[in-house]
């Protein structure tokens, strides 16, 4: 299983700026599949949001410790909390609990796409991106939690919404990568 983190910066909600960071390598690789950086899955988590930094230096537990704050503590952007939640349950293999927070950022995405006044110059483009990138982070935990059919309709949804991103190209990859490698190694049929 191989996968490969990079973060995402989702600046003031209000300006809604973004800036790709680095990524570092997740601890889920195996055999050929590491020898091969360009088919790996990739997580996306929000560096700036809470719990970002955490799960960018591969801190899950802290970051899953950050992100349970203060009983009654309102989240300024849900979704970016949510998508780090993810990731974070992901990687500490908590799969009901990943499951739950990787719906509720999808959910908490769409919702804010849905919301955005088209006069404060956001465009449908860069909203259709959040939105995908809920998506490619459930594909991957569907991938981990051995659900490749979940995996690849999710990637599916992220392809429709954001076809030249690259994290959606490089989870394609990565599923197209390994399915074929599946069929390589199963037995050929008897006659």
């Amino acid at each position: 299983m191989s996968s490969f983190s990079r973060n995402t910066r989702r600046a003031n909600s209000r300006l809604r700026l973004r800036a790709l960071g680095a990524g570092l390598s997740l601890a889920l690789a195996s055999g050929a599949a590491l020898a091969d950086e360009a088919h790996r899955f990739v997580f996306t988590a929000y560096s700036d949001a809470t719990g970002g930094a955490e799960v960018i230096a591969g801190r899950y537990r802290a970051a899953l410790e950050e992100l349970a704050g203060s009983p009654g503590t309102v989240e300024l952007d849900p979704s970016a909390s949510n998508t780090n939640r993810c990731v974070a349950y992901s990687m500490t293999l908590q799969w009901q609990k990943a499951h739950a927070t990787c719906d509720a950022a999808i959910r908490d995405a769409r919702t804010q796409r849905v919301g955005v006044p088209g006069w404060l110059g956001w465009t449908e483009e860069s909203e259709d991106e959040y939105v995908a990138l809920a998506y490619c982070n459930r594909a991957v935990m569907d991938w981990m939690s051995h659900d490749e059919a979940a995996a690849e309709k999710d990637l599916l949804k992220a392809q429709e919404l954001a076809p030249g991103a690259d994290f959606v190209a490089r989870n394609v990859a990565a599923l197209q990568r390994h399915v074929a490698l599946a069929r390589a190694a199963a037995p050929a049929p008897k006659s």
